[in-house]
């Protein structure tokens, strides 16, 4: 198309473009869609394509120049999109637009996001501290202890329930006409917590007892946290405590292929300070890649940061057992979700589009056999075989996931080979934040 055009960046990778489409485009535009409606419009009393046009240009003028003017504005910008080389990443939103008149040009303007011109920093010889994460004796005993609740069993006992014990009984809902509903049997509850008010009006029931108890069933309106109390009646069934199994040789034995305990300790440890040692390179090349995006400058688009919050949220909610349309019919309180998971997106993406941006840069590519190689890992740590992984992997498009993480990786590689870890920092494995 013969045009003019006038591009503006605007703040957030968003680009202005005012377009002016020569009058002799518009008309080959619309002499083209004219003769589209002639070739397929059905007039009683005429075969189909021998509609005089007259008549088509008096019957559907209104159609005719609405898809000219769609015509000529979608042309137009991809046209321009190609010559300027911009990535869009949303639908354009036609802002203003002027009149579709014979033999007169056409104009408009449009605005839309943009992939981020990522300006890069120095990312080479970073100054960062080396994170090493140690495994504590602590940490050891409570791995341990997990292990042996894991195989603990739940004894019945003749006393009052407390704190710390199981009960199993049956409830049942109680209606406003004291009639019982809703019957749930041998359900094992555990009294977990003297603040928990469910849990304290339990507290003191013995086998055979009954008792009706309000339960607290709490959920959000329009934004707003609310209780809803359940009146319930409960019969309990059984008192209950959790007892650990003796750690000694014979546990040693019956969960692992060690010969006693302090061989099952010496590999607990020694899985954990592997564990430490992953966790220690990740973390670095976490900071590093931290401190490149420091050094870059770059805006993100508002779409790429909505879709990946929508991203975040489809993956978590299932994870969750939310239910994504109910969470929408309330509009104030899924804003707002998504709004706390904003930052999360945010990070994301700068993280992305650095390391993409570096991989560009070094001319960073992943070869098929690299990904052969991590493939045979996957099918040798699911015991599954290879070609049969590899052939699913294909076919399901996670193969090229596969490489975009491997060139990604690749590329913290790189950052941590030529990084300056003159520091060490060390932290406790396993703890919330790592305590030095």
């Amino acid at each position: 198309m013969v045009l003019q055009k006038e591009i503006k960046k605007e703040p957030n990778a968003k680009i202005s473009v005012q377009v002016t489409v020569d009058k002799s485009s518009v008309n080959e535009a619309k002499e083209s869609i004219i003769q589209d409606f002639e070739k397929s419009v059905k007039i009683p009393g005429f075969r189909k394509g021998k509609v005089p046009r007259n008549m088509v240009l008096a019957r559907f003028s209104k159609n005719i120049k609405d898809k000219t003017i769609s015509r000529v504005m979608e042309g137009s910008l991809r046209q321009i999109l190609q010559e300027d080389k911009y990535q869009p990443v949303s639908e354009p939103v036609v802002t203003e637009m002027g009149e579709l008149a014979k033999d007169e040009d056409f104009s408009f303007k449009a605005v839309f996001d943009v992939m981020p011109e990522v300006k890069l920093g120095e990312y080479k010889g970073i100054e960062s501290e080396k994170y090493v994460y140690r495994v504590t004796a602590k940490k050891a005993d409570e791995e341990l202890n997990a292990l042996r609740d894991r195989f603990a069993t739940l004894l019945s006992v003749d006393k009052k329930a407390d704190i710390g014990d199981y009960l199993v009984l049956d409830h049942e809902e109680i209606t406003g006409t004291g009639k019982r509903i809703n019957k749930k049997s041998e359900q094992t509850v555990l009294l977990d917590s003297e603040t928990d008010s469910f849990a304290k009006q339990l507290v003191g029931l013995g086998k055979g007892d009954e008792k009706e108890i309000n339960f607290d069933i709490r959920y959000d309106e329009k934004g707003e946290e609310k209780t809803m109390t359940l009146p319930l009646h409960v019969s309990v069934k059984d008192v209950k405590k959790k007892e650990l199994p003796v750690l000694d040789d014979d546990f040693a034995k019956d969960i692992s292929d060690v010969d006693s305990v302090e061989e099952l300790k010496n590999n607990i440890k020694e899985q954990l300070e592997k564990d430490a040692r992953l966790r220690s390179e990740e973390r670095t090349r976490e900071e590093l890649v931290k401190k490149v995006i420091e050094k870059t400058d770059f805006e993100l688009p508002e779409t790429m940061v909505n879709n990946e919050t929508d991203r975040i949220l489809s993956e978590i909610a299932p994870m969750h057992r939310m239910d994504l349309k109910k969470m929408q019919e309330n509009e104030a309180s899924y804003l707002e979700y998504k709004k706390n998971l904003r930052p999360r997106a945010i990070n994301n993406l700068k993280y992305k589009l650095v390391l993409e941006e570096i991989a560009r840069k070094e001319k960073i590519e992943i070869k098929d056999e690299e990904v052969d190689e991590e493939v045979k890992k996957y099918a040798e740590n699911g015991k599954k075989d290879f070609q049969t992984l590899k052939n699913t992997m294909v076919e399901n498009k996670t193969i090229e996931n596969l490489k975009y993480r491997l060139k990604l990786r690749k590329v913290q590689d790189m950052l941590y080979k030529n990084a300056k870890l003159e520091k060490t920092k060390n932290l406790n494995f396993g703890d919330k934040e790592g305590k030095e």
